[in-house]
């Protein structure tokens, strides 16, 4: 087998890369045509689509009634807070582990008076009303309150006072 002889002509290598660069030339500029063409019929269609979304729209306002029939609350002047029952005298919740006065403040304007309610109160409820308040009282954490509440309820006072020893040892 003869292996035909690969000779390199200098002369024509310029031409070579003008060819080259000629076709990379032409296919970058048909290249860019295509993409125009393409993208503009996109954004045809695109808005021809949001043309017909804003006559569905405005067909749906049409047919639904926006008249109000209740009293809409202009100048709202307190808030309001629940308060308690008078059948339930408010429980000291200070005895609550990471409750201190400012807190159960906030709880007793939140409605929370009782162990109960503090017991029945979910723990992200209660970390709202927290988060509410202020960075301050973020830091507090609600995931023991409702146990606490419970033995305090109960009145489990030597349960409490142990659950509320763990949990201050755990966190030194």
């Amino acid at each position: 087998m003869n292996l035909p002889a690969i000779s390199l002509d200098l002369d024509s290598f310029p031409v070579a890369v003008a060819e080259i660069a000629l076709l990379l030339l032409g296919a970058t500029v048909a290249g860019w045509f295509l993409a125009k063409v393409i993208i503009k019929k996109r954004i045809d269609n695109l808005q021809e689509l949001l043309e017909e979304k804003k006559y569905e729209l405005a067909q749906l306002r049409t047919l639904t009634d926006t008249t109000v029939d209740y009293p809409i609350a202009t100048n709202a002047s307190k808030t309001v807070y629940p308060t308690i029952s008078p059948d339930h005298a408010p429980d000291d919740l200070k005895v609550i582990e990471g409750i201190g006065p400012k807190i159960e403040e906030i709880l007793n304007k939140a409605g929370i008076h009782t162990y109960e309610q503090l017991m029945e109160t979910p723990v992200l409820r209660t970390a709202g009303y927290l988060k509410k308040a202020g960075p301050r009282y973020q830091l507090q954490d609600p995931s023991s309150w409702p146990e606490q509440a419970a033995l305090a309820k109960q009145q489990k006072w030597e349960e409490l006072e142990r659950l509320k020893l763990k949990l201050i040892s755990g966190r030194e």
